[in-house]
Order: structure tokens, then C-alpha cells, then sequence
């Protein structure tokens, strides 16, 4: 299942944003997703950031919950962004200790059936644009 949709997650992303992503199976029974070079746009320290999730083991019946950038994001002002926080690290992380900004955002509605890796990729993207 979680090759079939980050197949399309792929697709998706070469065919409608130009981005490439990067799938690594974790020590916990989950999957590392991670899209390289996501542009956000104003508002933000950065114009592109690297956005990553997981989708934790048990998925699609579990559905994933918050994410991550790196390099660390802040607001124009230099505020950090709302719901979020840099201590947060990804839970097994392959490469430890780099700089991340873990975003507390949660899905209202899952439905494993019909919601798949690009739902959620969606929905990330609705909450760093516009930044806030």
C-alpha cells in the first residue's frame, strides 16, 4: 500500500510541482516521506524549504499527524510560526541532529479508504501557505 501511494505522491509532485521525494522506512515500522526543495513564498525566512512527514506504522488506518522542515523556518519578522516549535525531533531520524521546525497540525478527517500520501501533503501545504 505505502509503495503504491508514494508512487503516486511521486507522480503527483514531477508532474505538477517539478519536486522530487524521497521515501525511507523507519525503525518503528513507519515511512519517512520527504519532499525536497518545496517552494512557500512570501511571509517565510526562506523561499524553499525541505517538508517532512511520516506515515507511521499501522498506515493508512493510522493516519499521520503533524510535520517537519528543515532548514528551521521562521515568519518574516522572525517570529516562530504558529503551532510550531524547533525541539520536536523526528521520531528515528535517519540523519540526527539536523535543524527542523516541527509543525503541530493535525487533520480534522481521515478516511483510509479514500485519503492517501498526496491528501496529506495537501494538507501541509494549506497550512504553510499563506504563512502564519
Amino acid at each position: 500500500m505505502i509503495n503504491q501511494q508514494f508512487a503516486e505522491l511521486q507522480g503527483y509532485l514531477r508532474d505538477e510541482k517539478k519536486l522530487g521525494a524521497e521515501l525511507q522506512s523507519l525503525s518503528n515500522g513507519g515511512y519517512l516521506v520527504t519532499i525536497k526543495n518545496v517552494p512557500i513564498r512570501n511571509g517565510w525566512n526562506c523561499q524553499t524549504v525541505d517538508v517532512l512527514f511520516m506515515a507511521p506504522p499501522g498506515y493508512p488506518a493510522a493516519k499521520p499527524d503533524c510535520f517537519w522542515v528543515t532548514p528551521q523556518l521562521r515568519l518574516n519578522n522572525g517570529a516562530l510560526p504558529q503551532a510550531a516549535n524547533d525541539g520536536t525531533v523526528i521520531p528515528g531520524d535517519p540523519i540526527p541532529g539536523r535543524p527542523l521546525t516541527w509543525f503541530s497540525w493535525h487533520l480534522q478527517t481521515w478516511d483510509p479508504s479514500r485519503d492517501k500520501l498526496v491528501t496529506f501533503y495537501s494538507a501541509v501545504m494549506k497550512r504553510l501557505i499563506p504563512a502564519r
